[in-house]
């Protein structure tokens, strides 16, 4: 079986710099927040990604919300799963 680590590294393999640099930002700006801290973070990182013309693809979507929700509260990581849950409606 796959280690994590190695797991991880091959998702982010083939992103475009810029979109990792505020992919990592953002990680490192929320960590240990809680939901309602992160959300305006998620939110500027979204506007400087449209800035740039940049857009997350869903893999890198989903790998920055299981970065982000990986030592939150139960009740955060709920908010994160029905964030995510949002999401993947309006891309369909």
């Amino acid at each position: 079986m796959a280690d994590k680590s190695q797991n991880k590294n091959s998702r982010m393999k083939n992103i475009d710099p810029r979109k990792l640099a505020i992919l990592l930002e953002v990680v490192k700006e929320a960590e240990g927040k809680s939901m309602d801290k992160v959300l305006p973070i998620i939110m500027n990182a979204n506007k400087k990604m449209q800035e740039e013309s940049l857009s997350f693809s869903k893999d890198e979507s989903e790998y920055m919300m299981e970065l982000l929700s990986k030592n939150m509260s139960p009740k955060d990581r709920a908010q994160i799963e029905m964030m995510k849950k949002m999401m993947s409606m309006t891309r369909k």
